[in-house]
Formats: C-alpha cells, sequence, structure tokens
C-alpha cells in the first residue's frame, strides 16, 4: 500500500483552486477532487505492523490547526529531457503548517525501520493542480504569472493518512484514517 499524509482541501478552497483548470493548452489538470497538500510520503507499506505503527504515531500528533491561504503559482520542473513538469498552487506561510509537517515527519521518521529511505525533502507547502508536457520557457512563465483565484483562508480541523492508487486516469487518493487537530 503506497501511503502519505496530507490535508484534505475544504470547499471553497477546491472551487478556487478548480478556476485555474483549462487555462493553459496541453496541460493535464488534475481532478479538484484529487487536490490536497501532502505533508510527508511514506511510501510503499506492505508490513501490517508497519501500518499500525503509523496509525498510532499520527495519532500521537497534538498540534495547532494550520490556516490555508492559496498564495502564488509554482512549478517543479522535471530532471528529465522530455519529462513533464509539474504546475502547483503554493500556500501562505503559516508557522502552525510548518509545525505539523515537523511533528509528521519526524514521528514517522522515527517509526519507518532502519535501513528504509527516511522523507527528508525540503518542504514547499503546494497543491499540484496539473502536468505539462513538453513544456518551454514562454509556457513556463505564462504558468508562473497566472493569478491565483481569491480564496478565503481555511483553518484545517484534521490531516489524514492517504493511500495513494494508481490508475489509467491518475491516481486517486483514499483517505484511511482522520487525525483531529486541537487548539
Amino acid at each position: 500500500m503506497r501511503l502519505f499524509v496530507g490535508l484534505e482541501l475544504p470547499l471553497p478552497l477546491l472551487h478556487a483552486i478548480g478556476e485555474l483548470r483549462g487555462g493553459l493548452p496541453d496541460v493535464t489538470w488534475q481532478s479538484p477532487e484529487s487536490y490536497h497538500l501532502t505533508l510527508h510520503f511514506i511510501g510503499e507499506v506492505t508490513h501490517p505492523h508497519l501500518h499500525e505503527e503509523i496509525h498510532h504515531v499520527l495519532s500521537a500528533i497534538r498540534a495547532t490547526p494550520p490556516v490555508l491561504q492559496p498564495a502564488g503559482t509554482g512549478l517543479f520542473t522535471s530532471a528529465r529531457p522530455n519529462g513533464s513538469d509539474t504546475l502547483w498552487i503554493g500556500c501562505a506561510p503559516d508557522d502552525a503548517l510548518t509545525t505539523l509537517r515537523e511533528k509528521v515527519r519526524k514521528g514517522l521518521n522515527r517509526a519507518i525501520p532502519a535501513g528504509t529511505e527516511r522523507n527528508s525533502r525540503h518542504f514547499t507547502p503546494h497543491v499540484t493542480v496539473g502536468r505539462m508536457e513538453h513544456p518551454d520557457q514562454e509556457r513556463r512563465q505564462r504558468w508562473l504569472a497566472t493569478t491565483v483565484p481569491a480564496a478565503e483562508a481555511q483553518t484545517m480541523g484534521h490531516f489524514t493518512l492517504f493511500r495513494s492508487i494508481r490508475h489509467a486516469d491518475g491516481p486517486f487518493y483514499e483517505p484511511l484514517e482522520h487525525y483531529p487537530l486541537q487548539f
């Protein structure tokens, strides 16, 4: 089972971000139902004992609910010569979001068995919205100049353990467990 921890987006954010779909040609846009903010990618988990340990670690996390506010566009460029760029919407800086991400990352890195790859990637809070095939500099600049639709900041009430399921139509993210955030 391929797992990750993230934040489900409330409907007002889904709708606001979804307004950007179709703004560029030759982009494979993700469905708004799949929008989320990844806090920590876990990867493939095959042992039931490890799945249980992950649940215990996440259940023990206490954190202030973060506030999400869309802020700007960005892209991750592919390292492959003919790869695609990943288009994303960023989030305004929020200390509670950074703290939650660190608690999740540290807890899970302690729970993952020795010898397994640890997730220590730089954290760029974002929501992936699409993939641009064969990007050129002009198309990249058009995306980066896109104005993000106005959306009211939203306070998150929980974070979620997701299962990523690959389909021919793209990935599907199944929520497995919600973990409440306390004030």
